[in-house]
């Protein structure tokens, strides 16, 4: 007695089409998501650059002395005033593809008022900037693509 013998198998023409297929969409995909994860290290490079002012702002408050914000060599720096000099309190590593300037980095007082500044963070392909008002205020202007 002869049994019939059926494949359940893919042919090579199949598998070579179906990986041809998902490589062509990979390819796609990643063309599209590239710009999204530029501007999400720059938004979290920003976000980062706010909350460190926020932090100067309470320790000049609750310390009552006066804390700057400053940019030394790729690193983001929290600096404290004691006898008339400062001294680093915080230390974070800035992403090498943005570049950081300032017009006047922003300090804030042991009673709440602020020297303010613009500091400008900048991409290849986006731009913004952290204003910080005589008051305190700190705020971001619209994230500008170039």
């Amino acid at each position: 007695m002869r049994t019939e013998s059926k494949s359940g198998g893919f042919t090579l023409y199949e598998i070579l089409i179906s990986i041809t297929i998902m490589g062509i969409l990979t390819g796609l995909l990643s063309v599209t998501l590239f710009p999204l994860l530029n501007r999400s290290e720059f938004v979290n490079t920003v976000d980062q650059f706010k909350d460190t002012l926020r932090q100067a702002q309470w320790l000049a408050l609750t310390q009552r002395r006066s804390h700057r914000l400053k940019s030394e060599s790729g690193n983001l720096l929290l600096q404290r005033k004691i006898n008339g000099s400062f001294e680093s309190v915080l230390q974070e590593k800035v992403p090498e593809n943005i570049s950081v300037s300032a017009t006047r980095w922003p300090s804030f007082s042991a009673f709440g008022f602020a020297a303010g500044g613009t500091i400008t963070l900048e991409t290849e392909y986006y731009s913004t900037k952290v204003v910080v008002s005589p008051i305190g205020r700190i705020r971001q202007t619209k994230i500008e693509k170039k």
